[in-house]
């Protein structure tokens, strides 16, 4: 009996740790995982939040950035299971003296002068600029890393551009 117990208090202890992931700059990620977003996030001093219901979560960067982050392109996306694509999403609201005109071409010298995102103007009115990194053939952590802090000290300018 006590066997069993200690097998199956292991069996679970080994789930766990494998679930959780820590950062390691040179870890090669082939396929994408909440735990090495979260390890990832972690690292650039950023906070994540999940969400009921919803794979997506907030991550709020340390430099006031807050973002929608979700992986996409996966086996199961309701389980974020071997997914190949991260997708990371600021929004910002749209200044009330702004000119449909000065928004535009606000939007237009950001993607101009800011490469590690894409703004644009959504449907709803709403200013966003998404990242989205792909796992295709591998990546290191430390990549990652590199890309999604690029792209919060990038999107965190995006507000300068649109001049009311």
């Amino acid at each position: 009996m006590k066997a069993i117990i200690l097998g199956t208090l292991l069996a679970i202890g080994a789930s766990t740790a494998a679930d959780a992931q820590n950062f390691n700059a040179s870890t090669r990620i082939n396929t994408f995982t909440t735990s090495a977003l979260k390890a990832t996030l972690a690292e650039l001093g950023a906070t994540t939040e999940d969400r009921d219901g919803v794979p997506n979560m907030t991550v709020r960067f340390s430099n006031g950035l807050v973002a929608d982050a979700l992986l996409v392109a996966c086996e199961d996306q309701a389980t974020s299971t071997n997914c190949l694509g991260t997708s990371i999403l600021a929004s910002f609201a749209t200044p009330k003296d702004a000119t449909p005109e000065q928004v535009r071409e606000g939007i237009n010298e950001y993607n101009y002068r800011q490469n590690f995102g894409r703004a644009y103007l959504s449907p709803t009115g709403t200013i966003q600029v998404r990242l989205y990194v792909i796992a295709d053939g591998g990546i290191t952590m430390e990549n990652y890393r590199q890309m999604i802090g690029l792209f919060a000290h990038s999107a965190a300018k995006l507000p300068g551009y649109i001049v009311g």
